[in-house]
This record gives C-alpha cells, structure tokens and sequence, in this order.
C-alpha cells in the first residue's frame, strides 16, 4: 500500500497552502499561534536542530536518553491534544464513538502532512485495541512515535505501548496496541502564559496575509511529509511552542539541571553551521560593522517569522552584542542560537549571559569568550 498522496490548496497570490493558512497565524508580537486556540503557540524549527540537540547531549552525557525523551515527548503530545480540545463542548462524549475516533485518526494523519512531521498512512485500525501505520519521512524516528502514542492515547484514554520497523529507507511501520500498564505517568502542566503584545511588521500577502518571506523560504512537499526550506536545502517542521521546553524539563528533572547547559551548546553548535549554510559567513575575514550590523539583524528577523519570539532590541559595540527578545519560545534555546550567531559572524568564541526581568523577556548579552560579563547571569547563569 503506498503513502496517501494529499493535494493542499494554495493562495492564487503567493502559494502558500491554504490549509496552513486558515489553522495558523503570524502575530505582531514573534509569535505564531492557532486560530482555534489563541494562546495556543507554534513554532517553526529546523530538522537539524532536533537531531543535532539529542545526539549532542547524548554525546557529552556518554548514554542514551531516548527513553527518557521517549516518554516526555508521548505525555507532551498527550497534553497538547488535551489542552487544544479542552474548550470543545461534548469531547468526552464524542470520544466514546468508533467513528469519531476513525476521523480523529485521519485527522492525525493530515495534520503529520501539512506540519512538515512526516507522510503517515493508516494501514489497520480496530478502535480500543490496535492500530497500524506507515510513517514515511519521520521528522526524528523516536519522536514521531512518542507523538503517535500520545495522540492514540488521548483518543482512547488509556495506554498504548508501540513497535517500529524499518520497511525501506525513511519508510517505517508502527504499530500500536494498548497495553498493560495500570496507569499512566503524570500529566505534563503546559505553560500558557500570557504573551506580551507587539508591533513587529511583515510584508504580507494581500490575500491569505501570511508573510511573504515564509511564502517563500518554505516549500510544503505533502506527498512527502516534508517542508523545504528553500533557502538551505533543508528540511524544518511546524511543531507545537512547548514541546521542546517539556521534554527538557522532564530530562533535567531525571538528569539535573546541567541538562540545559549543554541544551545551550548543543543548540550554539548547530547555529554555527546553519549561519554558514545560509552564506552569512561567507567572507574570509572579518566583516565590516555595517556588513555585520545587516547580518545579526537579517538573522534575528528569522525568530519572529519562525514564531520563536520577538526580537525589540539590539545593539553592538566593542565587539558585544545585546538582545532583547520578547515571548521566547525557550530561553536556553535562543541563548545557543545567539551564542552561535555571535561566533559564526565574529569568527571567535563567545560567552552567552542573560537574565530576565520580566515575565516573557529574555535579555542577552554575548561578548569574546574569557571576558567578564557586566550582567547578571539571571536564569542563564
């Protein structure tokens, strides 16, 4: 049985689906977020970051914690489906139905297309007993599945335990049943705290007003599963604004805290290269202050089309750079990303400190390596 071929609909002005369109909006604020659910946050993140998150940190930790990430990521999945439902009249009741629990199914399907998380295709289905899939194009294997038995999870109510074999390259087969465990693990609490508001403009599309430059950096490949980004060549994906910070909260709490330094570095490295792969490196020496102003500020722009936050303020000067970034997505994360932003334009180490001195504002500052910060350390000490 091949992979289920979908057809998104584009806006006639700029191409971008319609679908996307209709169930995501850009804010002024550096956020995007669900139409459905205001306060329901979501953020664009590169393929190369996910990968390049976990097998770094398993890299200087020496062990495997994809079991441990495993289990995040199912009860994160658990609380998104959750928390975006929880104001729908009747849910419970409707959840009693095979047939609603058919088209919740297809819908899981959909959703894994048009976010860019894979091609999945429902292969058997028996309601409150097993479930079979083909996952093409799984965004991270082991984080694709723990989404699966989330999601199977909150539509049944009870727990499921999966296996997942390799059918052919980027091809798998899961299966799900539900299992034996009594009861399951503790609900993760998501953070809907209240965003601050903005006035970050975007050139937009007159008809679907999405942005045009996510019109046209992203290439949605639905048959595939996949979302290009065109500029690099590389795959990213649309994924829910806490999943990222649950599953490390869940790992610092089983790890320790030092989970988030190397969360920092892990993510500095990754900046590194993807700066170089968007040719903002390109020159051998040292860039001149307007080149290298233009290249922070090119870059930072990306936070907010990618819904990681608002950038209000920057500056340079001797060789520092400070910025204020309004609703991070994930604080450490963005403390990586201009830590490697910082070394890649100054071809030099850097040092990342930051605090934050209100609620939903991270205040950074990255300065040559080995040099005394000014700031406090804040959260980012």
């Amino acid at each position: 049985m091949a992979a289920k071929n979908y057809r998104l609909m584009r806006c006639r002005d700029c191409g971008f689906p319609r679908l996307v369109s209709f169930a995501v909006k850009w804010n002024d604020n550096g956020t995007i977020s669900q139409r459905m659910r205001k306060d329901f946050r979501v953020v664009i993140l590169n393929h190369g970051f996910i990968d390049s998150l976990f097998s770094g940190i398993e890299a200087k930790l020496g062990l495997s914690i994809e079991h441990i990430a495993f289990e995040a990521q199912r009860n994160a999945s658990k609380s998104v489906f959750e928390s975006v439902v929880a104001h729908v009249p009747g849910m419970d009741l409707w959840r009693k139905f095979s047939t609603f629990k058919r088209l919740g199914v297809e819908q899981f399907n959909k959703v894994a297309c048009i976010t860019g998380q894979c091609n999945s295709t429902t292969l058997e289905y028996v309601p409150g007993v097993y479930g079979i899939a083909r996952l093409k194009n799984p965004f991270h294997t082991g984080m694709m599945a723990a989404n699966v038995v989330g999601a199977f999870e909150f539509l049944e109510g009870f727990p499921f335990e999966y296996t997942l074999e390799e059918e052919e390259r980027d091809t798998y087969i899961i299966r799900i049943r539900r299992s034996e465990r009594p009861e399951f693990a503790e609900r993760m609490e998501l953070d809907f705290a209240p965003l601050l508001p903005g006035h970050h403009t975007f050139e937009r599309c007159p008809r679907c007003r999405v942005p045009l430059a996510i019109a046209s950096q992203l290439k949605w490949m639905e048959n595939d599963g996949i979302i290009l980004d065109t500029r690099t060549a590389t795959r990213v994906m649309m994924l829910d604004g806490y999943m990222v910070s649950a599953v490390f909260r869940e790992l610092a709490r089983e790890l320790g805290d030092e989970i988030y330094e190397m969360m920092v570095d892990a993510q500095r490295e990754w900046t590194v290269d993807h700066v170089g792969q968007l040719g903002l490196m390109e020159s051998i020496g040292p860039l001149d202050s307007r080149a290298l102003e233009k290249a922070y500020r090119d870059y930072l722009e990306g936070l907010a089309l990618f819904g990681q936050g608002n950038p209000v303020e920057f500056s340079m000067s001797d060789r520092t750079i400070k910025v204020t970034v309004e609703n991070p997505y994930e604080a450490h994360v963005l403390a990586g990303t201009l830590q490697g932003l910082y070394e890649a334009l100054e071809k030099a180490p850097g040092r990342v400190t930051w605090d934050e001195p209100a609620p939903q504002v991270a205040r950074y500052t990255v300065e040559p390596a080995g040099e005394p910060s000014g700031e406090g350390a804040g959260a980012g000490g």
